[in-house]
């Protein structure tokens, strides 16, 4: 591939085939993901998936090099964003189902298995986290991430803190930063990527960073966020993800906080109006801020004249699901058209679709994409880039239009 992309296929296991989980026919790619617990809306993601896969199937868009016309067969198993789940479902993925390629959700669930389906030699683009970790094509070649990394993320963060420093600052010339932060991998980067920044900062000396942190599967947040809100932070961030991020919403308005930040800031994760809209928590959502990743609210009044998301919306409603009940509806439509686009192009290339070309495809991308707002690039590069969207908007939520409203222009990193 690219910029000096190499994958040494003499080092896979025996037995290893290009060519496993795909027939003249059908192309298996699994993915464990949680449809229970907490995180169980992000099951939407893959029947999002799931609805434009059926759509390009009955297409016959899958149609190789070689005359071979395919259609995608999923394989989705549920582990309830736990990584002692995840674990023994991608051995039965490699060792059972026998699949082409293998998608996962969850920083924690994603660590725990990605060394053992890169030594296997198994394709793993497109996981459904913004970990840093991921962007390592030389150790890690079969595995991508999709989202946009959260340690970037975090350094927005704290730039936007520099910027704002006078207007955040107390009357002991000093900024506290809050944050609720998940107790796993995804969390942690997240608090990681921030120290990082923050021990490059100017204001280093004046910006008093206070935590708390919940399990992945706390019933609640009541107790750290009423703890955080006694610290009288002037900027508050949610490390979090699913079902917290509402309740995030929710504890600030009810313990002060939302009243006496300055600023509020949802993770790019819960951006979908599935996590702050008005059939979650009514209007408290209203006026918080995000560095939202660049990705386009599916259920957005804002899209109701965009062609590709009034197509989207009609794709799902064709596979029975109504895109207002969860926006990660959306996100699966987003990254379902990444695998289209992946594998259609690896097909075109010389030996038609095998596991090898499909890696090469997505380490060559370079395109525009539907889902995500305009200025946001798209793109892999062998191993001179390994993140596929370093771009952000920077949006402040708005209940009376049901959408977050881009502050300034697109940030694009």
């Amino acid at each position: 591939g690219p910029e000096g992309f190499t994958i040494d296929l003499s080092k896979c296991a025996a037995g290893w085939s290009n060519t496993e989980g795909i027939t003249d026919t059908e192309i298996k790619i699994a993915s464990h993901t949680p449809f229970s617990g907490t995180l169980a809306d992000a099951g939407n993601i893959n029947r999002g998936a799931e609805a434009i896969w059926a759509y390009y199937s009955k297409q016959g868009f899958f149609k190789d090099s070689a005359g071979k016309t395919r259609s995608i067969t999923p394989v989705f198993k549920d582990d309830g964003y736990d990584p002692a789940r995840a674990i023994p479902l991608v051995d039965e993925f490699m060792d059972s189902d026998k699949v082409f390629a293998i998608w996962g959700l969850g920083s924690a669930s994603v660590m725990k298995t990605y060394d053992k389906i890169n030594q296997r030699c198994v394709p793993h683009p497109f996981a459904v986290t913004g970990h840093p970790a991921w962007g390592d094509p030389v150790n890690h070649p079969w595995t991508t991430g999709i989202l946009f990394a959260y340690n970037t993320e975090a350094v927005l963060w704290g730039s936007f803190i520099d910027q704002h420093f006078e207007e955040l600052k107390g009357p002991d010339g000093k900024v506290t930063f809050a944050a609720l932060i998940m107790n796993n991998d995804f969390g942690k980067s997240y608090d990681g990527g921030f120290k990082a920044y923050l021990a490059t900062s100017p204001n280093k000396d004046k910006i008093n960073y206070v935590t708390e942190t919940i399990e992945p599967q706390a019933p609640t947040v009541k107790d750290p966020m009423t703890n955080l809100a006694a610290k009288n932070p002037s900027i508050f961030v949610a490390m979090l993800a699913g079902t917290p991020c509402s309740q995030a919403i929710t504890e600030a308005a009810e313990n002060g906080m939302r009243e006496t930040a300055k600023y509020l800031f949802m993770p790019s994760v819960c951006k979908p109006s599935s996590q702050v809209g008005r059939a979650v928590v009514g209007d408290l959502s209203d006026g918080w801020w995000i560095m939202g990743g660049g990705g386009r609210d599916i259920n957005s009044p804002g899209e109701d004249a965009n062609p590709f998301i009034v197509w989207a919306r009609q794709t799902l409603q064709d596979s029975g699901y109504n895109a207002k009940d969860s926006g990660n509806f959306g996100s699966g439509i987003s990254i379902g058209w990444d695998w289209v686009q992946t594998i259609k192009i690896a097909g075109e290339l010389d030996g038609g679709l095998t596991r090898a070309n499909l890696m090469v495809a997505a380490r060559s991308m370079e395109m525009s994409h539907p889902m995500y707002l305009d200025g946001i690039k798209f793109n892999l590069n062998g191993n001179k880039d390994a993140y596929w969207i370093e771009g952000s908007d920077l949006s402040k939520y708005d209940a009376s239009q049901q959408s977050w409203i881009p502050q300034g222009d697109i940030i694009e990193l």
